[in-house]
């Protein structure tokens, strides 16, 4: 591999290369951010994606996502919004597991600064954003970080982790919670790939990472996202999704502190990259293997997370209904929040807060050294209620509640910070800013004040450092022109956030007397790592030399009181890119300021010594520079101006301010409704009505300021003008205008007029009105100009034109019936009209037939079809009939033409009313249609249970029910005609009964029968031996066998019968033995047919004459018991009364055991 190779590759391998700094910082130029799958809320929208940009100094930023591309500027400090196109953009749920070309979203400045990006997944209850990360800090490996995902109907409910290749033909693995390896192939820059693992686990600790048997492999980087569609953590009363972009891991971290949520519980988790990771955190002491995470019970105090290898720890608020640090609920829900290590922490960021989704409270948690806490600003006020960490106290943290959509948060020491927001379930949450791990860096060591910086100072002695994530074989270093120096001293080694990195220190003492840039060149022969080849890798460095800085700055030598006077910095630093970065005013009050250009208000008079220090963040530091100023007298401002004018009519406003120090050279003006002038005497309008606080600030030759003097002023409304113009041609009598103005308030009180008719061939007389409404004769058709000015009570004033035609008298009517060739009697006829005019418009046209008018057409476009409804035809004949069009032109402007077309009978088809029948009806004939105009033909019948077309029809085909039948009749000519009627179908009885009925001669039995239906009744026949024939169960008695005959009828006039036989049996049959031993055989003495007699009595006795049995009826059959007890084995005797005249039966009976 030759010299040059290697060096291309060196870059390759190693992209956390800087000249500048030891890290890199979440600002940047190119971004990757992605929209994940989704779970709306019920019955709400879906959810957008916005992109949000700050930019620090003023930058060009285009955003765009497949279709979808935007440039906008980004001001300083001003956050700006991308709204990316939903359909562009997100990954639907049937995309997952599959690779996505160009979904991801892009973010690339085109001119200017590095920016911050931010993106806020938003709908209704559903919202989630993260910090986008830049592609200089993207890596190579991720652990997927999430929560254990709970179930809920109606939605996905699964973890998901997003993958974004940034170079293209990216090779990926994802080792799965399962230890399945998923290979992923993402072929261009922007291919997406969203994996979900099919099922609702929790898929924190799988890993994705550059396959390191790919080709080109060093070169490679990705952006991770992970998070839930949605979820509910600690109770399930509400959810919302996850979302955050994954730090790569080499910007994980060995400590990290935790700032609780505003008023509330969270949770963490805490994830390892490496086996044995030991982790100390609120008093437990914990072991972690690869890819193995812990989790926190709820918490509601800061905590500090020490451990000896490198974490991630992601920080979740809970559901709202149990999220309140007191029990019980707080507006918010869950939302997962990824924490940066307390090595990469940052100084100074813009922060973004979005108040998008009904974000109702924004929060900043920030922590910091304790020693630091006096030096953090906010938008340069301290904020109070710092505490300390309870287990770090050399680390304090605080909770700010902010009203600012951008936050400057600044300090003279590292700081991490967390920017979060809660609404009525709602919420977000994302670090505010971070710096990222970088492998190998150049450092120059100041050996007057021992402080390692990326920049040299002058005249001060210097040796310089390398930082390498390897342990280099060899090491030469080269100075500018120098010769190259063998220097390889044994390193520093040390445990940084990308591993073990080692440090060497090239001593030179070598001071620079010129204020320029120095390029150093370090060649390090690298050891075989991973699968890229050892080399000697060269890297080349450039630093500045800085001089010692000159604090300066720019004031008024004398000002006036209760003035905000400026302050401005004008310090110098001998880089471009280096400014001045910190400050410490001075401004001999009482009163300090560590902003660059602070405004400061002195309250009293005097001479004041203002002092400023300043210096650079790394580097070197000025003396104080000292300027006294002095506060001069006060001014008298005063207005001249009415109190009361006209919305949209311009007032002057004139100055009448005064002062000692001599005339006013120069004013401001804040007229109360956004606007200002600095003019001495302005004139202004006011374009909306009430009362408004008209301010003056002025200033004298010397640059005093006076305080603000206020004029009250109230604006009157305008009257609303409106009139109405006339349709006229040349033709008629007059033209006249309605007059609509009113006032504001509807009514038309005090107002006064004055029309112009805009004819300039009339009389000025007669061009002119004062009355209301406006009334004019023109003698020319054409174009005109009408105005009105109207002017109310309180004398304001205004004016509505309105141009205004004069149509001619010349009309040309034409028209074309489009269907004249299949006219049918009763149906439509169109109609198309092509009339034209010699001057203006046909305002009205009005059609007849057989001058019967049928259709009045109001403003017609100059060409339109139209409608007719043809006469409905009385007999079979043809009809030849006259339609008429009548164009006008005005009131007494009109031109008639007629043209004939003849129009064919439609039949005229009756179709009767359908007799309901019942299901048994059998197959008829509907002749219920019926042509009434004697038209050759016949109808044709369709629907349910029509067999043909003759409309025989079939009530078990058709069912039960109500049915639609059709009949058609169609002619020769044609024209057809279509009917309906409905048939009902009525179910028939059901009965249920036994046919064959036995009873003993003399007896009498009830029939047993169920019958269903509506309406039913009964008859039987013959009615001999029968209780009654009307109804379904008679009893039936009788000496000899008979047939009866049952007919049931429903209240539908549907009826069935049935035959029934009645068998007579003469005698009682009663056995002489039974046997009631219990072995369920004639273990009773059974009577055959004793239930037809049911008073019958049944008497037992023994050989003694005593009565063992009795009964009545023979319900309870004997059983050989008498009292509880079993009867001896022997012959009893029994007596039956069948009573109703017939002779008792008599017999002995043998009892057997």
């Amino acid at each position: 591999m030759n010299r040059w190779s290697v060096i291309i590759w060196a870059l390759l391998f190693f992209p956390f290369i800087r000249a500048n700094a030891q890290n890199i910082s979440n600002e940047g130029t190119d971004f990757w951010a992605v929209f994940p799958t989704h779970d709306p809320s019920a019955g709400s929208s879906l959810a957008n994606i916005r992109i949000w940009i700050t930019s620090k100094t003023g930058s060009t930023v285009t955003v765009s996502c497949g279709g979808y591309s935007e440039k906008k500027d980004i001001p300083a400090n001003n956050p700006v919004e991308f709204n990316v196109t939903r359909d562009q953009s997100y990954i639907d749920y049937n995309e997952r597991n599959s690779n996505l070309s160009g979904r991801a979203i892009h973010i690339k400045v085109d001119e200017g600064d590095k920016v911050a990006v931010y993106a806020h997944i938003f709908a209704g209850f559903r919202s989630a954003a993260s910090l986008i990360l830049p592609v200089e800090s993207l890596g190579q490996k991720y652990y997927s970080m999430n929560y254990t995902q709970d179930v809920r109907g109606g939605n996905i409910a699964q973890n998901f982790l997003v993958i974004v290749a940034a170079q293209p033909n990216t090779q990926i693995l994802v080792k799965e919670k399962t230890g399945a390896i998923r290979s992923i192939n993402l072929a261009n820059q922007g291919d997406v790939y969203e994996y979900m693992p099919g099922d609702n686990s929790d898929i924190t600790g799988a890993s994705v990472y550059i396959d390191p048997s790919s080709p080109d492999n060093c070169n490679k980087r990705i952006a991770v996202f992970s998070g839930s569609t949605s979820i509910s953590i600690g109770c399930n009363t509400s959810r919302d999704p996850l979302f955050q972009q994954l730090y790569p891991t080499i910007s994980w971290g060995k400590e990290y502190g935790v700032v609780p949520f505003m008023n509330r519980k969270y949770i963490l988790r805490i994830l390892a990259q490496e086996n044995n990771t030991n982790v100390q955190f609120n008093g437990q002491s914990l072991t972690l293997m690869e890819g193995e995470h812990f989790e926190s019970q709820q918490l509601t105090e800061p905590v500090f997370i020490s451990a000896d290898k490198q974490i991630s720890v992601a920080q979740y608020s809970l559901t709202q209904n149990c999220s309140a640090a007191n029990g019980g609920g707080l507006p918010g829900d869950p939302e997962m929040v990824m924490l940066n290590p307390v090595e990469f922490n940052v100084k100074a960021v813009t922060l973004f807060s979005s108040t998008d989704q009904a974000i109702a409270n924004r929060y900043i948690n920030v922590s910091i050294k304790t020693s630091a806490v006096h030096s953090f600003m906010i938008n340069g006020v301290a904020p109070v209620g710092w505490r300390v960490i309870p287990d770090r106290p050399d680390y304090s943290c605080i909770q700010v509640e902010i009203s600012d959509k951008v936050s400057y948060l600044t300090a003279n020491q590292g700081f991490n910070a967390v920017a979060y927001g809660f609404g009525q379930t709602e919420s977000y949450a994302y670090s505010a800013g971070t710096n990222l791990a970088a492998s190998n860096y150049l450092l120059v060591h100041n050996r007057a004040t021992n402080i390692d910086a990326p920049n040299a100072c002058i005249d001060q002695p210097s040796d310089f450092k390398i930082t390498l994530p390897y342990k280099a074989l060899k090491i030469t270093w080269k100075l500018d022109d120098e010769g190259s120096v063998d220097y390889t001293p044994e390193p520093e080694i040390s445990n940084g956030s990308t591993g073990t990195l080692y440090t060497y220190t090239y001593v030179r003492e070598i001071s620079f007397s010129q204020l320029e840039t120095h390029r150093m060149q370090v060649k390090a022969q690298m050891p075989n790592l991973d699968n890229c080849l050892g080399a000697e890798i060269e890297y080349n460095f450039n630093f500045d030399v800085y001089p010692i800085p000159k604090s300066a700055f720019l004031v008024d030598s004398e000002v006036c009181p209760d003035t905000e006077i400026q302050f401005t910095d004008e310090s110098l630093s001998n880089l471009p890119d280096k400014p001045i970065n910190k400050w410490l005013w001075d401004f001999g009050d009482g009163n300090i300021s560590r902003e660059q250009h602070p405004k400061h208000i002195f309250s009293s008079s005097g001479i004041f010594e203002v002092k400023l220090s300043a210096g650079l963040d790394e580097g070197c530091m000025s003396d104080p520079e000292t300027f006294s100023v002095s506060v001069r007298p006060k001014i008298n401002a005063a207005i001249n101006a009415p109190v009361k004018g006209c919305i949209n009519n311009e007032i002057t406003f004139a100055d009448a301010s005064s002062s000692a120090a001599g005339p006013m050279v120069s004013w401001l003006w804040d007229f109360g409704d956004g606007n200002t002038s600095t003019a001495q005497h302005p004139k202004h309008t006011f374009v909306q009505t009430g009362p408004f606080s008209v301010t003056l600030i002025t200033k004298t030759a010397n640059g005093c300021q006076s305080l603000p003097v206020k004029l009250d002023i109230i604006i009157y409304d305008l009257p609303i003008v409106k009139f109405s113009l006339p349709k006229v041609c040349v033709g008629d009598d007059v033209a006249f205008f309605e007059n609509n103005t009113t006032n504001e308030d509807q009514t038309i009180t005090g107002l006064t007029y004055s029309w112009n008719f805009g004819d300039a061939f009339a009389t000025a007389v007669n061009n002119t009105s004062f009355q209301r409404d406006g009334r004019h004769k023109y003698s020319r058709a054409g174009n005109y100009i009408v105005s009105l000015t109207v002017t109310n009570a309180n004398g304001c004033s205004y004016t509505q034109n309105q141009s205004f035609t004069v149509n001619g008298s010349q009309i040309i009517p034409v028209f074309e019936v489009l269907n004249k060739d299949k006219l049918c009697s009763g149906s439509k006829i169109t109609v198309k009209n092509s009339s034209t005019i010699d001057e203006g418009r046909i305002i009205k046209l009005v059609w007849y037939i057989d001058d019967v008018e049928k259709l009045v057409v109001d403003d017609p476009d100059l060409v339109g079809t139209y409608l007719l409804d043809a006469p409905v035809a009385t007999d079979a004949k043809d009809k030849l009939i006259n339609i008429k069009l009548i164009a006008f032109s005005g009131l007494k402007c009109q031109e008639p033409l007629v043209q004939q077309v003849i129009v064919h009978a439609t039949p005229a088809l009756v179709f009767d009313p359908v007799d309901p029948v019942c299901l048994n009806a059998g197959i008829f004939r509907l002749t219920n249609a019926r042509e009434t105009l004697g038209l050759a033909g016949h109808p044709v019948y369709s629907g349910a249970g029509i067999i043909n077309a003759d409309g025989d029809f079939n009530p078990v085909i058709a069912g039960v029910g109500t049915h639609t039948l059709t009949a058609r009749f169609l002619t020769a000519t044609g024209c057809e005609e279509i009917s309906t009627q409905t048939i009902t179908v009525n179910p028939i009885p059901d009965l249920i009964i036994d046919r064959d009925i036995y009873i003993l001669a003399g007896g009498e039995k009830k029939v047993n029968a169920t019958a269903t239906g509506i309406g039913l009744t009964y008859k039987w026949s013959p009615a001999t031996g029968l209780s009654s024939d009307d109804v379904l169960e008679p009893v039936m008695s009788g000496d000899v066998d008979r047939v009866y005959t049952l007919t049931i009828s429903s209240s539908q006039s549907c009826v069935i019968s049935e035959r029934i036989t009645l068998h007579v049996l003469q005698l009682i049959q009663a056995p002489n033995a039974f046997s009631p031993n219990g072995d369920g055989i004639n273990d009773t003495w059974v009577l055959k047919y004793i239930d037809t007699y049911p008073g019958a009595t049944i008497d037992v006795f023994n050989r003694y004459g005593e009565k063992v049995f009795h009964s009545v009826g023979y319900s309870n059959p004997f059983d050989g018991n008498f009292k509880n007890e079993a009867l001896p084995v022997g012959t009893y005797y029994y007596i039956i009364n069948p009573r109703n005249g017939r002779k008792n039966v008599t017999g002995s009976l043998t009892l057997i055991r």
